[in-house]
Parts: C-alpha cells; sequence; structure tokens
C-alpha cells in the first residue's frame, strides 16, 4: 500500500447500461438548452427531465459516455431558467473518476419550490485526466424484481473502499418516468475489501419496462495498489 501526503479520492469508473430502446427527450413538452460537448470528447446521448414523484423536486439526468481515451474525472454545473430566461436555480454534480469508454450519469435536483415553471436548463462540464480509476475491483449485478431492481455489488480487492454509488433512470416506452440514486457500502461509506452487498432501487417509480443504470465508487483516501 502507498500512502500520499494529502488523500486522493479512488473511484470506480466502470459503468453497465440497459436499455433496450433508443430513448430521446420528449421536447414537445419542455424546451431544453443544453450545452454542446466539449469537442466531442464526451458524448451525451440523452437527457431527460424526471419530477421526483412526491412533488419535492425536480431531476435533470445526463447519460453520456467518456470518449476522451483517457480517464477523467468530471464534474457538472445545471441551472434552470424561467420563462423570460431569469436564472432560478443552479446546482453541482460531479464523478471522481470516469473509465474511458464508459457510460455515466450527472444530475442536478433542482426544488421545485425554486424553480416554480422554470421552462429550460442548461449544463456545463468540467473535466480533467486521472489515475485514479480502479473499477477492476468491483463487480456490479442489477435484477429486475418484481416491481424494482435489486443491485448487488461486491469489492474483489483487499482494500476498503467508498460504497458503490447506482445511479438509475426508469424508462415506460420512451419516457422516464424515475430517477433513484442509493450507495451499497457496508457501513455508511465504507465497502470492506472481500465484502458483498445489496439495495433495491426502483420502489418508487411506477410502472417502466426498461432503465439505464450506471455506478462508480471511490477509495478511502489513501493510493493503493490493486
Amino acid at each position: 500500500m502507498k500512502k500520499r501526503a494529502y488523500s486522493y479520492l479512488i473511484s470506480v469508473g466502470m459503468s453497465i447500461i440497459f436499455l433496450f430502446l433508443n430513448c430521446i427527450l420528449d421536447s414537445s413538452k419542455l424546451t431544453v438548452f443544453a450545452s454542446e460537448p466539449q469537442d466531442g470528447q464526451i458524448t451525451v446521448e440523452n437527457e431527460y427531465v424526471i419530477p421526483d414523484g412526491f412533488g419535492w423536486c425536480t431531476y435533470y439526468v445526463v447519460v453520456a459516455t467518456n470518449n476522451t481515451g483517457k480517464d477523467i474525472s468530471i464534474s457538472a454545473d445545471f441551472v434552470a431558467y424561467g420563462k423570460n430566461g431569469n436564472e432560478l436555480s443552479k446546482v453541482h454534480d460531479y464523478s471522481d473518476a470516469v473509465k474511458k469508454d464508459q457510460k455515466f450519469i450527472l444530475y442536478g435536483q433542482f426544488k421545485n419550490t425554486d424553480i416554480g415553471d422554470g421552462a429550460s436548463y442548461k449544463y456545463s462540464f468540467d473535466f480533467s485526466e486521472t489515475d485514479n480509476c480502479t473499477y477492476t475491483s468491483v463487480d456490479v449485478d442489477a435484477v429486475k424484481e418484481g416491481g424494482c431492481i435489486q443491485v448487488s455489488a461486491t469489492n474483489y480487492s483487499e482494500h476498503d473502499i467508498q460504497g458503490v454509488g447506482v445511479r438509475t433512470v426508469f424508462l415506460n416506452g420512451k419516457k422516464a418516468v424515475g430517477f433513484d440514486v442509493v450507495n451499497i457500502a457496508d457501513v455508511g461509506y465504507t465497502f470492506h475489501g472481500g465484502s458483498s452487498n445489496s439495495q433495491v432501487i426502483g420502489l418508487s417509480s411506477g410502472t417502466y419496462d426498461n432503465y439505464i443504470l450506471t455506478y462508480t465508487s471511490a477509495g478511502n483516501g489513501e493510493v493503493l495498489d490493486f
């Protein structure tokens, strides 16, 4: 094991995608102003506006692929605008490491009380190369059981890492009907080496027939040899 003078997050940049239809945002119901991919390096494949089902918040979800040819850390700013173009709310999201050629999800979570009748959204990416991807140490499996999905993860390394962060878009035909985020760990955000655990997602997503699932995980502040 190697340690540095300061802590690094070590992320698992692997993702899996379950997609049986070519799903697109229904732009007839919402005007969306989204950022263009940076030099084609980040390919945005789908964008979704998804109510939480409880009337509390709205998610703006971006499904993208890292085509930079390198492992990267990436962050995104999401901004909601009113009908007159005024900025209503700005939120932030990030992933510590995304493996080259892998899919990932970034999202903005907006409180409905902040955006009101917000009619459009915009986002921008900021990314840089990282050497902290260790996705080969984690395996993730997803099985649909009734109206939900059981996601299982195993940490095959000898080291404790942060829990596996799972992000999932639920689809009914071409329409996104739900979004869920869970962390798979043993205690809090600690996922012990050699451990397996699971979580259930999609309990409040209603009726869906397809889903898109990505995951990442991070280390516990040390640079480790895997």
